[in-house]
Protein backbone atom coordinates (compact mmCIF):
# COMPACT_ATOMS: atom_id res chain seq x y z
CA UNK A 1 0.00 0.00 0.00
CA UNK A 2 1.04 2.92 -1.19
CA UNK A 3 1.52 6.18 1.80
CA UNK A 4 0.52 9.52 -0.03
CA UNK A 5 1.71 12.69 1.34
CA UNK A 6 -0.64 14.38 3.69
CA UNK A 7 -1.53 18.11 2.12
CA UNK A 8 -1.51 19.13 5.68
CA UNK A 9 2.76 18.94 5.68
CA UNK A 10 2.35 21.25 2.66
CA UNK A 11 2.78 23.90 5.58
CA UNK A 12 6.10 22.54 6.09
CA UNK A 13 7.79 24.03 3.21
CA UNK A 14 10.79 26.31 4.32
CA UNK A 15 11.23 29.25 1.62
CA UNK A 16 7.75 31.40 2.46
CA UNK A 17 7.51 33.02 5.31
CA UNK A 18 3.86 31.28 6.94
CA UNK A 19 4.96 27.62 5.85
CA UNK A 20 8.55 28.11 7.74
CA UNK A 21 6.89 29.58 10.65
CA UNK A 22 4.64 27.00 10.99
CA UNK A 23 6.90 24.63 10.56
CA UNK A 24 9.17 26.12 13.09
CA UNK A 25 6.51 26.20 15.53
CA UNK A 26 4.93 22.82 14.97
CA UNK A 27 7.04 19.97 14.73
CA UNK A 28 5.56 16.47 14.21
CA UNK A 29 5.17 15.25 17.66
CA UNK A 30 5.49 11.09 18.69
CA UNK A 31 2.90 9.09 18.06
CA UNK A 32 -0.23 9.45 20.82
CA UNK A 33 0.02 6.22 23.41
CA UNK A 34 -3.49 6.26 23.86
CA UNK A 35 -4.19 5.09 20.30
CA UNK A 36 -2.23 1.42 21.01
CA UNK A 37 -5.09 -0.19 20.62
CA UNK A 38 -6.33 -2.81 17.93
CA UNK A 39 -9.42 -0.08 17.05
CA UNK A 40 -7.13 2.68 16.41
CA UNK A 41 -4.11 0.77 14.93
CA UNK A 42 -4.25 2.13 11.42
CA UNK A 43 -4.14 5.89 12.95
CA UNK A 44 -1.55 4.80 15.07
CA UNK A 45 0.54 3.49 12.41
CA UNK A 46 0.34 6.12 10.19
CA UNK A 47 1.38 8.97 13.07
CA UNK A 48 4.14 6.45 13.74
CA UNK A 49 5.16 6.25 10.22
CA UNK A 50 4.22 10.69 9.79
CA UNK A 51 7.07 10.67 12.94
CA UNK A 52 9.54 8.52 11.34
CA UNK A 53 8.86 10.31 8.07
CA UNK A 54 10.35 14.02 9.55
CA UNK A 55 9.46 14.65 13.06
CA UNK A 56 12.87 13.32 14.89
CA UNK A 57 14.99 15.54 16.65
CA UNK A 58 18.38 14.66 17.67
CA UNK A 59 20.63 16.98 19.37
CA UNK A 60 23.96 16.28 17.28
CA UNK A 61 27.45 17.45 17.81
CA UNK A 62 26.70 19.47 14.92
CA UNK A 63 24.09 21.19 15.95
CA UNK A 64 25.61 21.80 19.55
CA UNK A 65 28.33 23.18 18.17
CA UNK A 66 25.97 25.35 15.49
CA UNK A 67 24.41 27.15 18.19
CA UNK A 68 27.70 27.62 19.97
CA UNK A 69 28.92 29.67 16.50
CA UNK A 70 25.74 31.58 16.34
CA UNK A 71 25.94 32.58 19.89
CA UNK A 72 29.13 34.36 19.42
CA UNK A 73 28.00 35.64 15.99
CA UNK A 74 24.91 36.95 17.61
CA UNK A 75 26.86 38.82 20.35
CA UNK A 76 29.93 39.90 18.04
CA UNK A 77 27.11 41.52 16.14
CA UNK A 78 25.06 43.20 18.81
CA UNK A 79 25.75 46.87 18.09
CA UNK A 80 27.65 46.68 14.56
CA UNK A 81 25.97 48.33 11.72
CA UNK A 82 28.73 46.84 9.18
CA UNK A 83 30.85 43.77 9.06
CA UNK A 84 28.69 41.10 10.77
CA UNK A 85 29.76 37.93 11.30
CA UNK A 86 28.35 34.36 10.60
CA UNK A 87 28.18 31.24 10.17
CA UNK A 88 28.89 28.53 6.85
CA UNK A 89 27.79 24.98 7.43
CA UNK A 90 30.04 23.21 4.77
CA UNK A 91 30.16 19.59 3.77
CA UNK A 92 29.34 17.03 0.94
CA UNK A 93 25.90 15.99 0.63
CA UNK A 94 24.07 14.03 2.52
CA UNK A 95 25.64 14.95 5.86
CA UNK A 96 22.90 17.02 7.48
CA UNK A 97 23.16 20.59 6.50
CA UNK A 98 19.34 21.35 5.52
CA UNK A 99 18.68 19.27 9.11
CA UNK A 100 20.87 21.06 11.32
CA UNK A 101 19.82 24.61 10.24
CA UNK A 102 16.01 23.48 10.84
CA UNK A 103 17.06 22.96 13.88
CA UNK A 104 19.34 25.81 14.67
CA UNK A 105 15.98 28.04 13.33
CA UNK A 106 13.54 26.07 15.49
CA UNK A 107 16.13 27.20 18.26
CA UNK A 108 16.68 30.81 17.74
CA UNK A 109 12.74 31.03 17.16
CA UNK A 110 12.18 29.85 20.41
CA UNK A 111 14.85 32.02 22.24
CA UNK A 112 13.41 34.51 20.47
CA UNK A 113 10.12 33.94 21.61
CA UNK A 114 11.65 34.02 25.22
CA UNK A 115 12.27 37.53 24.80
CA UNK A 116 9.63 38.79 22.73
CA UNK A 117 6.53 36.28 23.81
CA UNK A 118 3.99 39.04 21.86
CA UNK A 119 6.59 38.32 18.29
CA UNK A 120 3.14 37.48 16.30
CA UNK A 121 1.09 39.79 17.30
CA UNK A 122 3.92 42.22 16.16
CA UNK A 123 3.83 40.44 12.91
CA UNK A 124 7.80 39.88 13.34
CA UNK A 125 9.73 37.68 11.56
CA UNK A 126 12.47 36.31 13.19
CA UNK A 127 14.00 33.57 10.90
CA UNK A 128 13.88 33.43 6.87
CA UNK A 129 15.25 30.82 4.72
CA UNK A 130 15.59 30.95 1.33
CA UNK A 131 17.62 28.97 -1.72
CA UNK A 132 20.29 30.08 -3.73
CA UNK A 133 18.80 29.15 -7.31
CA UNK A 134 20.98 27.34 -9.68
CA UNK A 135 22.95 29.70 -12.29
CA UNK A 136 22.06 32.73 -9.72
CA UNK A 137 22.30 36.20 -10.66
CA UNK A 138 22.09 39.01 -7.40
CA UNK A 139 18.40 40.00 -8.93
CA UNK A 140 17.37 36.28 -9.05
CA UNK A 141 18.24 35.65 -5.37
CA UNK A 142 16.51 39.13 -4.36
CA UNK A 143 13.67 37.57 -6.01
CA UNK A 144 13.54 34.38 -4.19
CA UNK A 145 13.95 36.28 -0.77
CA UNK A 146 10.92 38.78 -1.99
CA UNK A 147 8.70 35.75 -2.53
CA UNK A 148 9.81 34.71 0.78
CA UNK A 149 8.23 37.50 2.26
CA UNK A 150 5.33 37.67 0.00
CA UNK A 151 6.26 40.99 -1.54
CA UNK A 152 4.74 41.95 -5.10
CA UNK A 153 7.85 41.97 -7.71
CA UNK A 154 7.14 43.94 -10.81
CA UNK A 155 8.81 43.78 -14.35
CA UNK A 156 10.36 46.87 -14.20
CA UNK A 157 12.11 46.52 -11.19
CA UNK A 158 15.51 47.03 -10.51
CA UNK A 159 18.09 44.67 -8.45
CA UNK A 160 18.17 48.44 -5.85
CA UNK A 161 14.05 48.43 -6.30
CA UNK A 162 14.18 44.78 -5.01
CA UNK A 163 16.89 45.39 -2.50
CA UNK A 164 14.86 47.90 -0.76
CA UNK A 165 11.79 46.07 -0.76
CA UNK A 166 14.00 43.02 0.27
CA UNK A 167 15.33 45.16 3.60
CA UNK A 168 12.03 47.11 4.61
CA UNK A 169 10.51 43.37 4.98
CA UNK A 170 13.21 42.37 7.35
CA UNK A 171 13.35 45.74 9.32
CA UNK A 172 9.64 45.61 9.55
CA UNK A 173 9.80 41.69 10.82
CA UNK A 174 12.72 41.98 13.34
CA UNK A 175 14.14 39.55 11.13
CA UNK A 176 17.62 38.13 13.14
CA UNK A 177 18.26 34.71 11.65
CA UNK A 178 18.87 34.60 7.90
CA UNK A 179 19.43 31.12 5.90
CA UNK A 180 21.11 30.85 2.65
CA UNK A 181 21.24 27.21 1.05
CA UNK A 182 22.37 25.81 -1.52
CA UNK A 183 25.50 28.53 -1.76
CA UNK A 184 27.35 26.48 -4.09
CA UNK A 185 24.76 27.16 -6.48
CA UNK A 186 26.73 30.42 -6.77
CA UNK A 187 30.09 28.93 -7.68
CA UNK A 188 28.34 26.98 -10.62
CA UNK A 189 26.96 30.25 -11.78
CA UNK A 190 28.90 32.58 -14.52
CA UNK A 191 31.92 34.66 -12.92
CA UNK A 192 29.50 38.01 -13.50
CA UNK A 193 26.60 35.94 -11.73
CA UNK A 194 28.90 35.15 -8.47
CA UNK A 195 30.42 38.24 -8.03
CA UNK A 196 26.96 39.73 -8.08
CA UNK A 197 24.72 37.72 -6.35
CA UNK A 198 28.18 37.78 -3.54
CA UNK A 199 27.75 41.70 -3.61
CA UNK A 200 23.88 41.64 -2.75
CA UNK A 201 24.61 39.21 0.38
CA UNK A 202 27.65 41.67 1.33
CA UNK A 203 25.56 44.39 0.56
CA UNK A 204 22.21 43.28 2.93
CA UNK A 205 25.26 42.21 5.88
CA UNK A 206 25.41 46.26 6.33
CA UNK A 207 22.06 46.73 5.68
CA UNK A 208 20.30 44.95 8.67
CA UNK A 209 21.23 43.61 12.00
CA UNK A 210 21.14 40.17 11.41
CA UNK A 211 23.16 37.25 11.51
CA UNK A 212 23.78 34.79 8.56
CA UNK A 213 23.83 31.62 7.90
CA UNK A 214 25.31 29.89 5.13
CA UNK A 215 24.79 25.94 4.18
CA UNK A 216 26.33 24.16 0.86
CA UNK A 217 28.35 21.68 -0.51
CA UNK A 218 32.08 21.81 0.25
CA UNK A 219 31.74 25.64 0.44
CA UNK A 220 35.43 26.28 1.45
CA UNK A 221 37.15 24.74 -1.28
CA UNK A 222 34.75 26.24 -4.01
CA UNK A 223 35.49 29.88 -6.07
CA UNK A 224 32.91 31.34 -3.71
CA UNK A 225 35.88 31.61 -1.25
CA UNK A 226 38.87 32.53 -3.35
CA UNK A 227 39.79 36.05 -4.75
CA UNK A 228 38.75 39.48 -2.17
CA UNK A 229 35.26 38.71 -2.11
CA UNK A 230 36.10 35.02 -0.69
CA UNK A 231 38.41 36.29 1.45
CA UNK A 232 35.93 38.91 3.32
CA UNK A 233 33.72 35.83 3.54
CA UNK A 234 36.51 33.61 4.97
CA UNK A 235 37.10 36.46 7.41
CA UNK A 236 33.43 37.46 8.55
CA UNK A 237 32.18 34.12 9.05
CA UNK A 238 33.37 30.81 11.30
CA UNK A 239 33.16 27.83 9.36
CA UNK A 240 31.80 24.51 10.92
CA UNK A 241 32.58 21.30 8.89
CA UNK A 242 30.44 18.22 8.24
CA UNK A 243 32.12 15.67 7.69
CA UNK A 244 31.77 11.88 7.74
CA UNK A 245 32.75 9.25 10.84
CA UNK A 246 35.54 8.09 10.29
CA UNK A 247 35.35 4.34 12.35
CA UNK A 248 39.23 4.14 12.66
CA UNK A 249 38.80 7.53 15.10
CA UNK A 250 37.94 6.49 18.66
CA UNK A 251 36.06 9.81 18.74
CA UNK A 252 34.13 9.70 16.04
CA UNK A 253 33.98 5.92 16.77
CA UNK A 254 32.42 6.11 20.04
CA UNK A 255 29.82 9.47 18.68
CA UNK A 256 28.43 7.39 16.15
CA UNK A 257 27.70 4.29 18.72
CA UNK A 258 26.01 7.33 19.99
CA UNK A 259 24.06 8.65 17.69
CA UNK A 260 22.89 4.61 16.52
CA UNK A 261 21.33 4.57 20.27
CA UNK A 262 19.85 7.86 19.72
CA UNK A 263 17.91 6.79 16.56
CA UNK A 264 16.61 3.72 18.43
CA UNK A 265 14.82 5.31 21.04
CA UNK A 266 12.93 7.26 18.09
CA UNK A 267 11.69 4.40 15.97
CA UNK A 268 8.58 3.91 17.55
CA UNK A 269 8.66 0.08 16.76
CA UNK A 270 6.91 -1.96 19.91
CA UNK A 271 9.78 -4.81 19.76
CA UNK A 272 13.14 -3.11 19.46
CA UNK A 273 14.56 -0.95 22.54
CA UNK A 274 17.29 1.20 22.68
CA UNK A 275 20.69 -0.97 22.59
CA UNK A 276 19.57 -3.96 20.29
CA UNK A 277 21.75 -2.63 17.76
CA UNK A 278 24.69 -2.62 19.96
CA UNK A 279 26.61 -4.95 17.88
CA UNK A 280 25.26 -3.88 14.09
CA UNK A 281 26.99 -0.03 14.79
CA UNK A 282 29.96 -0.65 12.55
CA UNK A 283 28.04 -2.58 9.87
CA UNK A 284 25.76 0.66 9.92
CA UNK A 285 28.87 2.25 9.55
CA UNK A 286 29.72 0.05 6.46
CA UNK A 287 26.04 0.88 5.10
CA UNK A 288 26.30 4.30 5.10
CA UNK A 289 29.72 5.14 4.89
CA UNK A 290 29.63 7.34 7.70
CA UNK A 291 26.81 9.97 6.91
CA UNK A 292 24.08 10.92 9.31
CA UNK A 293 22.39 11.66 6.40
CA UNK A 294 22.19 8.60 5.53
CA UNK A 295 22.10 6.44 8.73
CA UNK A 296 18.69 8.13 9.45
CA UNK A 297 17.52 7.30 6.18
CA UNK A 298 18.17 3.86 6.95
CA UNK A 299 17.45 3.59 10.53
CA UNK A 300 13.84 5.09 9.80
CA UNK A 301 13.08 3.80 6.17
CA UNK A 302 13.83 0.28 7.55
CA UNK A 303 10.98 0.91 10.83
CA UNK A 304 8.99 2.51 8.35
CA UNK A 305 8.75 -0.47 6.28
CA UNK A 306 8.41 -2.76 9.47
CA UNK A 307 5.07 -0.84 10.34
CA UNK A 308 4.25 -0.40 6.80
CA UNK A 309 4.23 -3.81 6.22
CA UNK A 310 2.63 -5.90 9.79
CA UNK A 311 5.85 -7.33 10.24
CA UNK A 312 6.13 -9.00 13.44
CA UNK A 313 7.96 -8.79 15.72
CA UNK A 314 8.49 -5.10 15.04
CA UNK A 315 12.62 -5.19 15.13
CA UNK A 316 15.17 -4.15 13.13
CA UNK A 317 17.86 -6.61 12.32
CA UNK A 318 20.58 -7.25 9.84
CA UNK A 319 18.44 -8.88 7.13
CA UNK A 320 15.90 -5.94 7.62
CA UNK A 321 18.46 -3.62 7.61
CA UNK A 322 20.15 -5.26 4.39
CA UNK A 323 16.70 -5.39 2.52
CA UNK A 324 16.22 -1.36 2.51
CA UNK A 325 18.35 0.41 -0.44
CA UNK A 326 19.96 3.73 0.08
CA UNK A 327 21.11 6.94 -1.51
CA UNK A 328 23.95 5.75 -4.39
CA UNK A 329 26.51 7.10 -2.63
CA UNK A 330 26.22 4.88 0.29
CA UNK A 331 25.22 1.83 -1.96
CA UNK A 332 28.42 2.80 -4.02
CA UNK A 333 30.82 2.86 -0.48
CA UNK A 334 29.41 -0.61 1.22
CA UNK A 335 29.65 -2.50 -2.07
CA UNK A 336 33.58 -1.42 -2.02
CA UNK A 337 33.71 -2.38 1.79
CA UNK A 338 32.16 -5.80 0.65
CA UNK A 339 34.92 -6.28 -1.97
CA UNK A 340 37.65 -5.17 0.21
CA UNK A 341 36.45 -7.69 3.00
CA UNK A 342 35.85 -10.57 0.80
CA UNK A 343 38.91 -13.06 1.23
CA UNK A 344 41.56 -10.57 2.79
CA UNK A 345 41.24 -10.98 6.29
CA UNK A 346 42.67 -8.26 8.76
CA UNK A 347 44.82 -6.43 6.09
CA UNK A 348 41.79 -5.76 4.31
CA UNK A 349 39.69 -5.05 7.64
CA UNK A 350 42.39 -2.04 8.00
CA UNK A 351 42.29 -0.46 4.66
CA UNK A 352 38.65 -0.34 5.46
CA UNK A 353 38.75 1.41 8.28
CA UNK A 354 40.55 4.55 6.84
CA UNK A 355 37.84 4.97 4.27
Amino acid sequence: MLSFTNPDHDQASLNRRESLLHHLQHPLAAPDSELRDDRNRYEFDQQRMDYLSGGIILGTDTVMQGRLQLTRAFQENRARNSGHSGVILSGDSTLGKTTTAKRLMRWVLQEYEKQVPDWRALQHVPVMYVEVPPNSSGKALLKEMSAFFGLSVLTRDSMADLRAKVVAAMRRGRTQLIVVDELHNLSAGKAVGLGETVDVLKGLHNDIAGTFLYCGIDVTSSSLMSGPRGQQLKSRFTVLELTRYNWSNPEHQKAWKALVRSFEKELQLRDHPAGTLKGEVQYLWQRTGGSIGSLGRLLTGAAIDVIQNGVEPEVLDRSRLDAYRLDRTAEEHYQRVKTRLSGRGKTAMEKVMSL
